[in-house]
C-alpha cells in the first residue's frame, strides 16, 4: 500500500510511537496529577517528559506548553480566549474552517469583527494584504502555516514581524506545518496551535497549544484540575489553566516518541 493522505493524518506511525503507546497502556495507568501514589507519580513524570520534549521542539517554556484534544481545540482556545467585545481579527483566504468557523461564530454573536486577507503567489503582496486590513481594534492575525489543500506555505515569519511592529498577536495554525517546516516561537509567533497526529506523527486525539505568554487567554471550560481542588476559581497557572479534565495520557506519552 502507498499512502498519500498525510494532510489528514500521517500513516503508518513510526515504531517509536507504537512502542511508547504500548508502554503507556502497560505502565502508566495512573491519573497524572490526581494522586500521590507511585503509579500516578510515574505517569505524571512521563507526561512531563513529553511536555518538555514538545516545548523544546517548538522553542517554548515547558509550563507554556498545553496538551489539547487536537489542533481545532487549540485554535478555539486561542481565538475565543483572546476575544474581548469589539476586537478585530484578520484571517487569510486559505484558512481551514478550524480557524474560520470560530472567528465567524464569534462575529455572529457580536463579540468580534473580522476581515479576510487575500493571499498571492508573491509573499510580499500577501503581507501587504494583511497589513492593509489592520485597524485600531485589530488584536490578532490568525493564519495557517501551510494550506491543507494546496500545500502553500504562507510567509508566516514576515507576518510575525508585521504583528510585532503593530503590536498584534499572531496565532499560527501549524496543523500542516508542525514537524514538516521548522516552526519556532522565536520566529515571532505568539501562539502556535498544532495537531499531534499529522506532521508530528503522533496518534489521533492529541494536539498542542504553545504560547510565549505575552497574551492572556480566557478559558473555554473550567474545572477538572488536580491542583487546588478546594478553590472554585480556575487556576491562573499554565498548563493547568487550560487542561481541564483528565488528559489523553497514552496519546501524550506516544507524542514523546513521535517528537
Amino acid at each position: 500500500m502507498i499512502y498519500f493522505d498525510n494532510a489528514a493524518t500521517t500513516f503508518p506511525k513510526p515504531p517509536q510511537v507504537i512502542s511508547a503507546l504500548k508502554k503507556s497502556l502497560n505502565e502508566y495507568g495512573g491519573n497524572p496529577g490526581r494522586a500521590g501514589h507511585r503509579i500516578s507519580m510515574k505517569t505524571a513524570e512521563a507526561v512531563y517528559d513529553s511536555r518538555e520534549k514538545c516545548a523544546d521542539f517548538f522553542g517554548a517554556k515547558v509550563e507554556n506548553t498545553v496538551f489539547t484534544i487536537n489542533c481545532t481545540h487549540a485554535l478555539n482556545m486561542a481565538i475565543k480566549g483572546l476575544a474581548t467585545d469589539g476586537v478585530h481579527y484578520i484571517i487569510s483566504d486559505i484558512e481551514h474552517n478550524a480557524s474560520a468557523r470560530p472567528v465567524h461564530a464569534y462575529s455572529k454573536e457580536g463579540r468580534v469583527t473580522y476581515s479576510v486577507a487575500r493571499t498571492f503567489e508573491n509573499d510580499e503582496e500577501t503581507v501587504k494584504s494583511f497589513e492593509s486590513l489592520i485597524n485600531a481594534k485589530t488584536k490578532a492575525i490568525i493564519c495557517a502555516a501551510a494550506s491543507n489543500v494546496t500545500g502553500r506555505i504562507l510567509p508566516y515569519k514576515e507576518i510575525a514581524e508585521l504583528c510585532r511592529r503593530r503590536g498584534i498577536c499572531l496565532v499560527l495554525d501549524a496543523a500542516q506545518g508542525g514537524g514538516v517546516i521548522p516552526i519556532k516561537l522565536s520566529d515571532g509567533i505568539n501562539i502556535i496551535c498544532c495537531s499531534g497526529h499529522k506532521g508530528l506523527y503522533g496518534v489521533m486525539g492529541t494536539g498542542l497549544l504553545i504560547t510565549d505568554g505575552k497574551y492572556n487567554l480566557n478559558t473555554l471550560i473550567e474545572g477538572g484540575t488536580g491542583s487546588n481542588s478546594h478553590d472554585l476559581n480556575q487556576p491562573d497557572e499554565l498548563p493547568e489553566r487550560f487542561e481541564s479534565g483528565t488528559i489523553n495520557t497514552p496519546g501524550v506519552v506516544a507524542l514523546y516518541g513521535a517528537v
